[in-house]
């Protein structure tokens, strides 16, 4: 009898049981919050008030503001992947190259992506900054503009500079991951490709770009999902959501909300909608890696 007790205790569904207890009080319990707390009513989830449904997101749906805020997190998330993409992958065509101070060059392509999102943010507001920014003062000494510009305060000029932040950030994921890509295609078919008379830009197009295909689209997407959440604390560090709102994505305007206007469940429903876009980015992103295996 106590051999069987002993053989239940330590059954794997036995020991997982304080794991798995931990991670729906501390991981699941707080999401299931946030979504309950998105139905009730304003300032009333943290004493039990009313129950209001869909009221919030019903709100966030004839809001002008919240529609901003998503074209915003749109043209941010697409435009930083792309370029993000297209960074990487030269910088990979460029490694895939045999020449001297090939490893040191590799290496120093690889800095940003190890140093911390707050240091790339301080980093990047002051090269940007209008005053004092060293973009700027090299500008000027070019000739190239006769007064400072206002990278971080110009409402035109704030999304694309903080964008530039967060693909300088980014691009060394990209190329590592299609440098191991391209590595990983035949040289077979390059010879191939050079006996049938194919240059370069032609191997690039029709053996580098299939070969790649399969790792470029779960390339995009991973970088989406950074793009789309992982992008607050530059974007918080360096603007702020501003100029007049003009980089307040959708994960900025939920900290506004939250933390500024201290609309709690108004937060939680916009919380709710990043929780769904992300989920859905996610297992979009897990279906073309269990493809890819």
């Amino acid at each position: 009898m106590t051999g069987v007790l002993m053989r239940s205790l330590a059954s794997p569904q036995m020991l997982l049981a304080p794991i798995m207890v931990a991670l729906g009080l501390f991981y699941f319990g707080p999401i299931a919050f946030g979504m309950w707390a998105s139905l009730q009513a304003e300032s009333a989830a943290m004493t039990g008030g009313r129950f209001v449904g869909l009221e919030h997101y019903e709100s966030l749906a004839h809001d002008p503001r919240f529609h901003a805020s998503l074209w915003i997190t749109v043209v941010f998330t697409l435009s930083t992947v792309l370029a993000t993409y297209a960074v990487g992958l030269a910088t990979a065509l460029l490694l895939a190259q045999r020449f001297r101070g090939r490893e040191i060059v590799g290496s120093a392509l690889l800095i940003p992506w190890t140093m911390p999102l707050v240091v790339v943010a301080v980093v990047w507001g002051w090269l940007l900054d209008y005053q004092f920014g060293a973009v700027n003062y090299v500008l000027r000494q070019l000739g190239l503009i006769d007064r400072s510009v206002g990278f971080l305060t110009d409402p035109d000029l704030a999304l694309w500079s903080v964008g530039i932040a967060q693909v300088w950030r980014m691009f060394p994921l990209a190329m590592v991951t299609l440098l191991a890509a391209i590595k990983a295609i035949p040289l077979e078919l390059y010879e191939a490709a050079a006996i049938d008379g194919a240059g370069r830009w032609h191997a690039f197009r029709f053996v580098t770009l299939p070969g790649i295909r399969s790792t470029t689209a779960a390339l995009m997407l991973l970088i989406g999902i950074w793009a789309f959440g992982r992008a607050f604390t530059i974007i918080f560090v360096m603007t702020g959501g501003g100029p007049a709102a003009a980089t307040e994505t959708l994960v900025i305007q939920t900290y506004v909300e939250a933390f500024r206007y201290f609309r709690l469940e108004r937060a939680s429903a916009l919380g709710t909608i990043v929780l769904l876009l992300s989920t859905i980015l996610t297992m979009l992103y897990l279906r073309l890696r269990r493809d890819q295996v």
